[in-house]
């Protein structure tokens, strides 16, 4: 039997072995004397040869650590000595068959199974380009391959992975940090108001970004009255200095053209000491801080938790109380947060960017990958738009001012709005005290007779003439 290139041997000798149920290897390759072309080369099973073991204690290893190496690192070796051996003669100018040998010594794979073989496994150009068109648009590696998983197809996430990592190491080629930077200049010279900003160290390396897209800039200055900054996202390899927060607040000043927020949510630092995590205090401290009516309450919560606990000494729950006018909601009724409070802000963010980046993405990729968030995040708010124009939403109680909310408020508004007004038919009210003009009420809630709260209304006469 004679081919006309290697190529061609080892397509026939794969197909060969797909339909015979198991896998090939280049075992070995002759080359001519002061040349690199190829004369001879050894196609082998991939089941030929023996695993080497090696002693644990020679590799530092306890023998159970060596046992777990073993078990994560399976073999397929059994000393099979099918083979198929070729040669190339000079004056035809092709490739001889010179040994064949197909008796195995080991189970024959099934053809459904076999395509898990290596050398059997086989992404084509079409493939690649939608496996790396998924992996931009942030689609997870496992969700990418089950989509490949049809017919003889048996693409798994490691095979995706695999690639995606192949095709970013070489886009990488440059330096991530060069990469990031081209990617900012491109933008810039696309629009003029795309805004980026480099911190570098004293040698010189660039240790912190800032860049902010034309829409967000223009959209700040419609809706800048809150801001969010979150730090909890994936910041376990991050630096945060203060140095690098007052470059970030800066630099973002600037991107706005001076302008400031009316109200910044920002990170507290939560993480308590295990013991404090682990126990009863945590649920209760939580409950203490969301739940008091008003500050007189918080306060005597407050201080029953430190005592009841034991906690006067506590130099981190001390500084908390010191600054708990910035962060205890009871404290802020008369802030406008936009609806948003820290818990809320960082699930809700990380989610987001869940569905777009993970630990291993790389700092260009997190780059391009956060403006294809930005740009989803845009378009849901189209729809919505689209939606609280054209679409009537459906009313509950039917009242006149609920008519009007509907017409008036954009949906997501509108809704939080109805919530509150079916939870007001909940309370009674009750005249307790007159002084001139003030009336002063007590309300109370059908359910729960023990919720009393007191508001105070101004009498207002209004005279048209």
């Amino acid at each position: 039997m004679q081919f006309d290139s290697l190529d061609d041997v080892e397509t026939f000798y794969k197909e060969f072995a797909k339909k015979e149920g198991f896998g090939i290897r280049i075992r070995t390759s002759k080359k001519a004397p002061r040349s690199d072309d190829v004369t001879s080369r050894i196609y082998v099973c991939c089941s030929q040869g023996q695993r080497k073991t090696k002693n644990a204690l020679d590799n530092g290893l306890s023998k159970d650590d060596e046992n777990k190496a073993r078990r994560s690192c399976s073999s397929l070796r059994t000393g099979c000595e099918a083979m198929l051996r070729v040669m190339k003669n000079k004056k035809l100018q092709k490739w001889v068959v010179k040994g064949f040998d197909n008796n195995h010594n080991h189970g024959i794979i099934s053809p459904k199974s076999v395509s898990y073989l290596r050398c059997h496994k086989k992404m084509s150009t079409a493939a690649k380009s939608l496996v790396e068109k998924f992996g931009e648009e942030g689609l997870p590696t496992g969700k990418v391959a089950m989509m490949f998983n049809v017919g003889d197809q048996t693409f798994t996430s490691r095979d995706c992975w695999n690639h995606l990592r192949d095709v970013r190491g070489k886009n990488l080629d440059v330096g991530d940090a060069s990469a990031v930077l081209n990617y900012y200049q491109k933008q810039q010279a696309q629009n003029s108001n795309f805004f980026y900003a480099i911190q570098c160290d004293d040698v010189g390396h660039m240790v912190n970004f800032f860049w902010v897209d034309s829409r967000s800039r223009m959209t700040y200055q419609y809706f800048g009255d809150v801001v969010t900054f979150d730090t909890t996202y994936k910041t376990n390899k991050y630096d945060e200095t203060e140095q690098t927060f007052v470059w970030l607040f800066e630099t973002w000043l600037q991107a706005m053209w001076g302008k400031e927020p009316k109200t910044i949510i920002t990170d507290q630092d939560l993480a308590m000491g295990a013991a404090i995590a682990k126990s009863i205090f945590k649920r209760e401290l939580k409950r203490c801080i969301r739940e008091s009516p008003s500050v007189e309450k918080f306060e005597e919560a407050w201080k029953s938790l430190i005592l009841t606990y034991g906690l006067e000494r506590n130099e981190w729950l001390e500084g908390l109380y010191n600054i708990r006018e910035s962060w205890v909601p009871v404290y802020n009724r008369n802030t406008f947060f936009a609806g948003m409070n820290t818990t809320q802000r960082s699930e809700s963010i990380n989610a987001f960017f869940d569905s777009f980046v993970n630990s291993r993405t790389t700092l260009k990729d997190f780059v391009v990958k956060f403006a294809k968030a930005v740009d989803s995040r845009y378009k849901k708010e189209r729809k919505e738009d689209f939606d609280s124009r054209h679409k009537t939403p459906s009313l509950v109680i039917g009242s006149k001012i609920e008519h009007q909310a509907a017409s008036i408020y954009m949906r997501t508004i509108f809704y939080k709005f109805q919530k509150e007004l079916v939870s007001s038919n909940h309370f009674t009210k009750e005249k307790v005290e007159k002084n001139g003009t003030f009336y002063r009420y007590k309300n109370q809630k059908f359910v729960n007779v023990t919720a009393n709260f007191l508001s105070l209304w101004e009498l207002f006469v209004g005279i048209c003439y």
